[in-house]
């Protein structure tokens, strides 16, 4: 699991992306699809659900806005659900008219999204689930109650494939017509790989665009994990991505006190990152187009410290899980440097102990201020690592006028990169 592709690199590099839940659906505030759910809290019958495509008319709707408040908050990848659950489509496509080019934007809404996060250099990302309890065909195979199809249920397998050649269809328009795309998200597998076919739908993708990444969420196809709503204690190997939102729905809702604190989200990224995984975090843009407040003040909240300590996030990777505390807080690495996140105003000099290699130089990320240490060094040999390096007990002076208001990232510079010693 992990794409292979040099232009698919750039996954493991992100760290941060920006993941968009919009559709009729945000008309009422309510979450997307699930509401056909008879078990749902906020449960709406199929007519007034379906009925709200034609009233779904974004006249605010700025794509090259999100973009760049996407940008601007640092992310590097921004993913829209251009088809969820419910089956309506914001891209054009000849397989339904529930869709909003027939419907009620009478437009396509994912051309303009798409150009819009290319010119601002974002790497391109649709969300695209796999059940549709729109299209009657999906409701022809049994599949588990929570996400069966509302519609009537008749068994019929010689349908359900006729629901799958349109499920291939759509996402053969996806990666025709619009471009290079970098990314597919795929939701709610249902049925396992034989069912999908997915290694078929895997191999037609990647003859369209070689370079795509697809998630887990297409069995047995996908390139990396996706845990939702949770940063697991003991991440993957591989590449993975925690999804999360900022409120407790993935779609828009007003309740400005429903929103986590920016110190929790920008906690959760740090996590995250130390992982070595990314965080995609969600907005639910309203039924109008526009964004909330509450999640652009995030997003910038995000950005803004970003903007002078991304270099301890973007690029770096997760210190060995096997080496003992040598800090007493996060730490991420990248090439020759250790980056040492202080979470609090230090009552003492900040230590880093037993790493193999010579210091060039300690600096502040946020202001790039030299800061002043001191080094002890041994000799010796490391617990599971062949070879005499020098071992290192490192005080950093920071000084509270320094310290950043929720995280003051230290670097550590190395003249080579920093050995890790094994398990003694």
């Amino acid at each position: 699991m992990k794409a292979l592709h040099p232009e698919a690199q750039w996954f493991d590099e992100a760290r941060f992306g920006v993941f968009i839940h919009w559709g009729p659906y945000a008309l009422r505030e309510i979450e997307a699809s699930w509401p056909l759910m008879p078990h749902f809290h906020q449960h709406t019958d199929m007519e007034s659900y379906e009925s709200m495509a034609d009233e779904f008319n974004p006249e605010l709707y700025d794509p090259r806005e999100w973009a760049r408040t996407a940008r601007e908050a640092g992310a590097k990848y921004i993913v829209l659900t251009v088809k969820h659950h419910d089956g309506f489509c914001l891209f054009d496509t000849k397989t339904t008219d529930y869709n909003a080019v027939q419907r009620g934007p009478k437009r396509d809404l994912v051309t303009p999204f798409v150009e819009a996060a290319r010119a601002e250099g974002l790497k391109v990302g649709l969300y695209f689930t796999t059940i549709d309890w729109y299209d009657p065909d999906f409701a022809t195979i049994p599949v588990t109650s929570h996400i069966q199809s509302p519609k009537p249920n008749v068994y019929d397998p010689e349908r359900w494939w006729e629901f799958h050649k349109r499920f291939v269809e759509q996402l053969r328009e996806l990666l025709t017509n619009y471009g290079r795309i970098d990314l597919i998200w795929f939701d709610v597998p249902g049925f396992g790989a034989d069912r999908w076919r997915s290694s078929e739908v895997k191999a037609m993708m990647l003859n369209l665009q070689p370079h795509l990444i697809m998630n887990d969420r297409l069995p047995e196809a996908g390139d990396y994990e996706t845990p939702e709503q949770f940063v697991p204690l003991h991440p993957p190997d591989e590449w993975w991505e925690t999804c999360m939102t900022m409120n407790n729905q993935w779609a828009y809702h007003s309740d400005p006190a429903a929103y986590k604190s920016t110190v929790t989200l920008l906690n959760t990224l740090l996590e995250v990152t130390t992982k070595g995984g990314n965080l995609l975090l969600n907005v639910g843009p309203r039924a109008d187009g526009t964004w909330p407040e509450e999640a652009k003040e995030r997003y910038a909240a995000i950005g803004s410290w970003l903007s002078h300590s991304g270099e301890s996030i973007y690029g770096t990777s997760r210190v060995p899980e096997h080496y003992p505390p040598c800090f007493y807080g996060p730490m991420t690495t990248k090439e020759n440097t250790i980056y040492l996140h202080v979470r609090d105003v230090p009552r003492t000099p900040v230590e880093l102990r037993e790493v193999g290699g010579k210091i060039k130089g300690v600096r502040l990320l946020k202001s790039g201020k030299e800061l002043a240490y001191r080094v002890e060094e041994t000799h010796g040999f490391f617990g599971g690592v062949d070879g005499d390096y020098c071992v290192s007990r490192v005080w950093i002076d920071l000084a509270a006028e320094d310290c950043d208001e929720w995280n003051s990232v230290v670097a550590v510079d190395f003249e080579t990169a920093p050995v890790w010693p094994g398990r003694r």
